[in-house]
């Protein structure tokens, strides 16, 4: 849906580069020895603009409308530009979605990191303490030093290779380890009991690294913050890396051996979920002039450029997938659309798209259309 949605912006942008270009090649010539005549070249430029906005947008135009052959030049060669600078755009933008679905393990990586590095500091703290005043060091003061779970992870000879090839690194960003541990660590009241604990189990580690995670990483603002600079996809990605990282600490056990830790994988099968993501951005896009007609049909109070963008875009990707992937139950992609747009656009927008696309179904199934097939798939449900 990012995606879908910085396209849009990137066709708006290369739409108003049209716009100058048509400018730029009606002003006067300043070099010309003939007379210019401003009026007809301003008439002109008016001219065409509006053919362009035609060919992009499918404005409709006068049809008494004549156009001279120097207009329709100039338009040939801005609406060839658009198109290409769009390509491209869509290019960038499919590789990019890839690279930052993938991306999702190395924020893992960052926050197993994050575990072993406020592990290792904590024994910086504690040696320091011991040497200055050892009659007041507590018994636990070693325990996330010595963490046991954190340990599995610090031993993970893929862990470690996988920092280094990824160069991701917390040492340049000391200050800012340094003060959540100091702040946000240390003053919570769970990590102080486990910290007053003489001899924690493993059990012990286990549920106070889980709470370091859950309660401290993923909800205090400064830390997320610093994620969402990282990341402009934070707020979407951030469940998924959360269970990424919740899954592992989960399933390390007592008798692990950190020899026989994988990496984990956001998707049981990638290369699918690729070939998915792929083909709904690029039917979405060859249709999108059929769908958005599609839309209007069903919306005759509204048009659809009125409707929220985030809406045109959901509705567009739901009908997509409707048409287009034979094995997804038509249920299956309405509810999961109708989740798209409670979390990404107008508390109105559920009951919207609920009632576009349950139309719109019905419409198609009417019109045999829509031809599901697989285990489970029938009479198109």
């Amino acid at each position: 849906m990012q995606t879908l949605f910085a396209l849009g912006q990137c066709k708006e942008a290369n739409y108003n580069i049209g716009l100058a270009e048509i400018e730029e090649a009606f002003q006067p010539d300043l070099n010309s020895m003939e007379p210019q005549d401003k009026v007809k070249l301003k008439a002109d430029a008016k001219q065409a603009k509006s053919l362009l906005r035609h060919k992009v947008y499918g404005s409709p135009l006068n049809t008494s409308e004549t156009f001279s052959a120097e207009v329709e030049r100039v338009v040939e060669l801005a609406h060839k530009n658009y198109l290409e600078n769009s390509r491209k755009d869509l290019e960038r933008l499919k590789k990019d979605m890839i690279i930052d679905a993938e991306s999702l393990v190395d924020y893992f990586l960052w926050i197993i990191s994050l575990l072993v590095t406020w592990s290792d500091h904590s024994k910086v703290e504690a040696d320091k303490k011991q040497k200055l005043s050892p009659e007041r060091l507590l018994s636990g003061d070693f325990n996330l030093a010595k963490n046991k779970v954190i340990d599995f992870f610090r031993n993970s000879s893929k862990v470690q290779v996988a920092l280094v090839k990824r160069n991701i690194s917390w040492e340049e960003e000391e200050d800012n380890y340094k003060n959540w541990y100091k702040e946000i660590v240390k003053k919570d009241e769970t990590f102080g009991e486990y910290r007053r604990t003489a001899n924690p189990t493993f059990e012990d580690d286990k549920a106070v690294v889980d709470h370091l995670i859950k309660d401290l990483v993923f909800k205090a603002e400064v830390i997320l913050s610093f994620f969402e600079e990282k990341d402009i996809h934070w707020k979407e990605n951030k469940p998924i890396v959360r269970s990424l990282v919740t899954r592992s600490i989960r399933d390390v056990e007592e008798d692990s051996d950190p020899k026989g830790f994988d990496l984990p994988d956001f998707s049981n099968n990638w290369e699918e979920d690729k070939e998915f993501f792929e083909k709904i951005l690029d039917c979405t896009v060859e249709n999108e002039e059929e769908y958005a007609q599609m839309i209007a049909a069903k919306t005759k109070n509204w048009e659809v450029d009125r409707l929220a963008n985030t809406d045109q875009i959901i509705l567009k990707m739901a009908i997509a997938e409707m048409l287009n992937f034979r094995n997804i139950p038509v249920k299956v992609t309405i509810n999961e659309y109708i989740e798209l747009s409670k979390n990404y656009s107008t508390p109105k927008s559920k009951q919207f798209v609920n009632g576009i696309l349950d139309v719109i179904s019905n419409e198609l199934k009417e019109q045999g259309v829509l031809k599901k097939s697989g285990r489970g798939l029938l009479d198109n449900k």
